[in-house]
């Protein structure tokens, strides 16, 4: 047997947090299969080694679950790290430790909340594309050895998968970086990304999985009102530019015009995104305040009262499926013939001249990203997604 005391969690999630339950719950992808494990006395040490490992060493933002029932299963939660698309979302993943442990890698299982992928390494079907596991190819110290470990995995996925650009992470797609055409596509990417979280979002909100229910409502009575409130901001500075420019060619720089101090360019974010496209800030719009009712329903009352001091929620919105909220699959394209509101952009444009918005506060280790060691499928993009990405042309 193996005893290990759990980590107390606190309340603001900024640390990782380790603990030991009784029972694995019957969701877990891995309940029903069984291993004997190929040496046991050499692989029980091994995991009692793991559980110190991931109560000492978790980085903020992760949070890691054990059970006392089945040893070599694990549910694993992960924040977006900041100053990427992901910023404050959370995704679940389900381990098995395989029976040769730690000679070969743990089996891994992503849980979607969203249609379709949001994430090039992130498939629909559960798949985890990273190199750690054996899904993608690598070499040296990217591949899994004897010596590696369960928290070299999680920290993998958090570092090099929840990226700032995982356009790039797509195989192939990293010759277009720092090209024009490169620059468009991952922006565009980032979009899809955007409308795929908010789905997300709202989906687990109303069907958080048991293992997580506590941590999850909790991160979103703590974050939710911040996420929301970087998503408007971003839709009034793109909204003022397509008003503004209405027939100029987009690029990095034409936005910054109509902003005006220090305090508005420091909520721009750090990733290729503003300014967005029509078709996005029209399906955003649209779908903010959908969301908005959903986080009502379940999350504890004055959750958005920040929120409400600037982006009052004006339209009468009745309850939400969040199964509902869907993206259209041509909603993001540059190319989607959509008028702005004149009256709404003038708003907007009026607030972000003016009006003093204040920052968010949710932050996150944001681990140094690489382009080694993972890996999508390549060559190929999601029919269903809401941008059309371009892969390069090759001989």
């Amino acid at each position: 047997s193996v005893s290990v005391v759990p980590l107390a969690l606190k309340n603001t999630s900024d640390c990782g947090s380790f603990m030991l339950l009784d029972s694995a719950p019957d969701s877990h992808k891995f309940k029903l299969t069984m291993l004997q494990p190929s040496h046991p006395s050499h692989f029980y040490k091994t995991v009692k080694n793991e559980m110190r490992l991931l109560q000492s060493s978790l980085p903020p933002g992760i949070w890691v679950r054990g059970y006392q029932d089945r040893m070599d299963l694990y549910s694993v939660m992960i924040r977006g790290p900041s100053k990427t698309p992901y910023q404050d979302g959370l995704f679940l993943f389900d381990f098995q430790l395989s029976a040769d442990y730690p000679h070969a890698p743990p089996l891994c299982n992503y849980i979607p909340y969203c249609s379709d992928r949001l994430n090039p390494n992130l498939y629909e079907d559960g798949k985890v594309c990273v190199s750690l596991l054996g899904t993608w190819s690598g070499k040296g110290t990217e591949v899994w050895t004897h010596k590696s470990n369960l928290l070299q995995v999680i920290i993998s996925i958090q570092g090099l998968i929840l990226v700032s650009e995982p356009y790039f992470n797509e195989a192939g797609y990293e010759r277009q970086k720092g090209s024009q055409q490169g620059h468009e596509n991952s922006r565009m990417y980032n979009e899809m990304v955007l409308l795929k979280l908010i789905q997300a979002t709202a989906r687990m909100q109303q069907t958080p999985p048991s293992v997580f229910y506590e941590e999850i409502l909790e991160h979103f009575n703590c974050y939710g009102g911040s996420m929301i409130c970087r998503l408007e901001r971003w839709l009034q500075i793109s909204e003022c530019h397509n008003t503004t420019h209405p027939l100029s060619p987009t690029t990095p720089n034409t936005y910054r015009s109509i902003i005006t101090d220090s305090e508005q360019q420091s909520v721009l974010p750090e990733f290729p995104l503003i300014p967005a496209s029509k078709g996005f800030c029209l399906t955003l719009r649209n779908t903010i305040p959908q969301v908005r009712t959903v986080f009502d329903q379940v999350l504890k009352p004055g959750w958005d009262d920040e929120l409400n001091k600037y982006f009052p929620l004006h339209s009468s919105v009745s309850v939400v499926d969040a199964h509902s909220i869907v993206v259209p699959s041509d909603s993001n394209s540059s190319e989607t013939a959509v008028t702005c509101n004149s009256d709404t952009s003038k708003s907007s444009s009026k607030q972000l001249s003016t009006g003093k918005i204040p920052l968010s506060g949710a932050t996150s280790v944001s681990s140094a990203s690489s382009d080694s060691g993972i890996g999508g499928n390549s060559g190929s993009t999601d029919s269903n997604s809401s941008t059309e990405i371009t892969p390069p042309k090759t001989s």
